[in-house]
């Protein structure tokens, strides 16, 4: 096959539309590589992103976050994600699903008697240290 010196030239042309920079590893402010993309766009790698997240948030909403992934040590971290959910009810439960819903870690679902269920999101599922099959058994219907 003889190469088209056109098609190259295009396809070189297509290449240089891209940011140079988007892929280019460079150091966070904690030490950590990340992206030049990432750093570009947020400010800071993934893993200050989401300590950010979890110091924005109180303990023990942490902990509630982490229950309603079944993220917590009587099960094997395989396992983590098996259940998406939180049962409400009023007074602190309640308080505290609504601080996880404005820091953007869970979303409130269906009212049900005098309970509202909550689920938690990507960045929630994160945020509570599953890993991708993890966030996906999360996710799943």
């Amino acid at each position: 096959m003889i190469a088209n010196p056109a098609r190259t030239t295009r396809h070189h042309l297509a290449n240089q539309a891209t940011p140079a920079y988007s892929l280019i590893r460079k150091a966070c402010a904690c030490g950590n590589a990340s992206t030049a993309k990432q750093l570009a766009q947020h400010g800071k790698c993934a893993a200050c992103a989401l300590a950010a997240v979890r110091d924005a948030i109180m303990p023990g909403d942490f902990a509630k976050l982490q229950h309603m992934l079944g993220a917590v040590k009587q099960y094997p971290k395989s396992k983590w994600g098996w259940r998406n959910y939180f049962a409400a009810g009023s007074g602190q439960q309640h308080e505290a699903m609504q601080r996880l819903v404005a820091a953007g870690l869970a979303t409130a679902g269906r009212a049900a008697n005098e309970m509202t269920y909550f689920h938690a999101t990507r960045l929630g599922c994160k945020a509570a240290g599953l890993d991708a099959a993890g966030i996906k058994r999360a996710m799943e219907d």
